[in-house]
């Protein structure tokens, strides 16, 4: 009878979650079978249940990197490519979006800009060899990398 009442409480107390930490536990259960799948061999299975993750607008590190690593192995250059695109767009949105809510209560954007610009200025640096935090700046080398598999392949 506890065990009712628990599970109970927990499926309404899980339609209340927020929206981030559902994906979050989906992404978690996916990833496990997937990990599952390829242990036991199950390739094709395995690649299933990530392609279901980044398909998600959620920054899940596992996901992409597991099926860059099977890409690589099965040559498949365009599908590696595919994955790492993907994989720079969430991660850069999902930063871009931490920065401007953390940011919000104290800088305005104008401000930002500026302090953006002044930074860049000091540093000596140009926007197109701005530095991203890890794994974005991995995966823009690995695209590179890639990109090259590719045009040597033609």
């Amino acid at each position: 009878m506890l065990l009712v009442v628990s599970l109970l409480c927990f499926s309404k107390n899980y339609r209340d979650m927020p929206k981030n930490y559902k994906i979050a536990l989906k992404i978690d259960e996916r990833n496990q079978i997937a990990n599952d799948a390829e242990e036991d061999g199950d390739i094709n299975k395995a690649i299933r249940f990530y392609e279901q993750n980044i398909k998600e607008e959620y920054a899940d590190k596992l996901a992409f990197e597991r099926l860059m690593i099977i890409y690589r192995k099965q040559k498949e250059y365009k599908e590696e490519l595919r994955v790492i695109k993907r994989g720079i767009e969430v991660f850069q949105k999902n930063m871009r979006e931490r920065v401007k809510h953390s940011l919000a209560r104290r800088v305005s954007d104008k401000k930002l800009e500026q302090l953006s610009s002044a930074i860049l200025k000091i540093t000596g640096q140009k926007k197109e060899e701005l530095h991203f935090p890890d794994p974005i700046d991995k995966w823009l080398k690995r695209k590179e990398i890639v990109e090259k598999k590719l045009k040597s392949k033609k």
